[in-house]
């Protein structure tokens, strides 16, 4: 019975090699211009390159690409046989080389996966640089580089762009974090609030892997009912409080209010590492550069009453998280606003700097506040 169902697959896979259906692509076009969503498309309809370089100072992105793989490339009656997952400080190129070379055994896919995480420790690539030049077309390599970037500088980088797809992440600003937040929420069929958007961005910063944990927390704590994600959702399953945030302390700056912003500032000043200073001076920079821009935009109108709406679009912002902008615009001239942000960058200077002497970053920010309000 074993030598009949030997025989059977064997017989399976040269019919199958046959039609070439389950060889990997060989890719041939600049993987610079592969984004994330094309690899992922690639991935779940089915097509699988021969090898895959994934790095980037933001780990989400390659991560997942990788999971994706490991989920998709592999028949789960496979995978004891055809599936290796390795260490870059375990293992060689070598021997990484010698596993790509050998062929899928007993495989209902037809191929074999090799995934080799943290790939920047492997010390010498000269055997994978050669093996570029003549990769199996039945074996899937992953090198997943952990939350680095590759060296664009080595042969090793040109000889894998060419000869297979070279995903690089970085970092999504902090600016980008609400819009971001956003279409992952849409993408797992929810919406979120501008507001609960903003306020998760504060409280992750620029951790998309932070982000989608949260996101996926709450998912699972909210009803089944429910399809859009709140202010109090994120506060009550995140821990965070809109009451002190730097949405609430811009809105009490265009407001004018200084009971409530010098409020805010000295409960950042408590809690330093969970609000610290660069950040918050990072979002307030954001916010009033986009106030800057609506002003610019409104002046190009030449109307004495010029529409601002029109105008924050014009600036790039959003429509659903106009409203703050438009508010501080009408709050603060075009000149005041230039006098912020060079407050914000010489606060930025001192925190980072010995000219703060002894102010601790509640006292600059309070300092700031006053500054801004004068």
């Amino acid at each position: 019975m074993f030598r009949l169902k030997f025989f059977a697959n064997i017989y399976s896979f040269f019919k199958t090699a046959s039609k070439d259906s389950y060889l990997c692509s060989m890719a041939k076009a600049s993987s610079e211009s592969l984004s994330f969503e094309t690899l992922k498309k690639e991935i779940l309809d089915g097509n699988f390159r021969c090898l895959y370089v994934l790095s980037g100072d933001e780990a989400y992105f390659p991560e997942e690409l990788c999971r994706l793989i490991i989920e998709h490339a592999m028949n789960p009656a496979d995978r004891d046989f055809n599936q290796l997952i390795l260490y870059g400080s375990d293992v060689s190129a070598e021997t990484i080389v010698s596993y790509c070379q050998e062929y899928p055994m007993f495989s209902v896919s037809n191929r074999k996966l090799i995934v080799v995480k943290d790939a920047q420790s492997i010390r010498r690539t000269e055997a994978l640089e050669k093996y570029t030049e003549n990769m199996s077309r039945t074996t899937v390599l992953v090198l997943l580089y952990s939350g680095k970037t590759m060296d664009k500088r080595t042969s090793f980088y040109k000889k894998a762009s060419a000869a297979g797809a070279v995903f690089e992440s970085g970092k999504v600003e902090l600016d980008r974090m609400p819009g971001w937040i956003d279409g992952y929420v849409r993408s797992v069929g929810m919406s979120i609030t501008p507001d609960a958007s903003q306020l998760l961005a504060e409280s992750a910063g620029t951790s998309l892997r932070k982000v989608v944990m949260e996101i996926d927390k709450m998912r699972k704590n909210l009803s089944e009912e429910t399809s859009v994600i709140e202010v109090g959702d994120v506060e009550k399953n995140v821990g965070v409080s809109r009451e002190f945030s730097t949405m609430e302390l811009t809105s009490a700056l265009s407001a004018r209010d200084a009971k409530r912003a010098f409020k805010i500032a000295w409960y950042f000043g408590r809690s330093p590492k969970q609000y610290p200073i660069q950040m918050t001076l990072g979002w307030l920079f954001y916010f009033f550069s986009k106030v800057e821009a609506i002003h610019a935009a409104a002046m190009s109108q030449n109307t004495s009453r010029p529409d601002l709406s029109a105008a924050a679009t014009k600036a790039g912002i959003f429509y659903r998280y106009a409203q703050p902008y438009i508010a501080a615009a009408r709050s603060f001239s075009l000149m005041k606003t230039m006098k912020i942000i060079s407050l914000l960058r010489e606060c930025d200077y001192k925190s980072k700097s010995n000219e703060r002497g002894e102010a601790s970053d509640g006292e600059l920010l309070t300092e700031l506040i006053a500054r801004i309000l004068n």
